[in-house]
């Protein structure tokens, strides 16, 4: 299922606060748990829940501006090569239109990307869809925080 950005701008209009003009609560709730759910699959390796949250054709931008899709991502999960002790998620907006959100935060970090330390503490934006009644993250980046 695709839709455009701009078809889902004129659905609903979001308010300063990251809800809806119609005050999305139950979506935003949906969301944080789903953002909880998939912190944990990481940290737990849990590939089949990392499968279910991201769709199909989900991309990931890492820190070093490397664009991978989603099998490219599970194979480096499975591998061992990412392994992350744990993951500390503030989300700091969250924009709800429709059945698309994007959410903008900062997230804490312990743990190795790639086989590379990659502990520390990151600003990550993470697209949102939602398909069939559930929220799946269709593309996401981190961006380490220069201290």
């Amino acid at each position: 299922m695709k839709r455009s950005v701009a078809g889902a701008r004129r659905n609903k209009k979001s308010s300063s606060n990251g809800r809806t003009a119609s005050g999305n609560v139950g979506a935003e709730q949906a969301l944080h748990k789903q953002a909880h759910e998939y912190a944990q699959a990481l940290t737990k390796r849990d590939v089949e829940t990392l499968d279910k949250v991201w769709t199909p054709d989900y991309t990931f931008v890492n820190p070093r501006g490397e664009l991978l899709s989603k099998a490219q991502r599970i194979a480096n999960i499975k591998s061992g090569a990412s392994e992350f002790q744990t993951m500390s998620p503030q989300k700091e907006r969250l924009l709800v239109h429709g059945d698309f959100a994007v959410e903008v935060g900062r997230i804490v970090v312990e743990g190795e990307y790639s086989g590379r330390e990659s502990s520390g503490e990151y600003r990550y934006t993470t697209a949102w869809i939602k398909i069939r009644g559930r929220w799946r993250m269709l593309a996401n980046q981190i961006t380490l925080i220069a201290k």
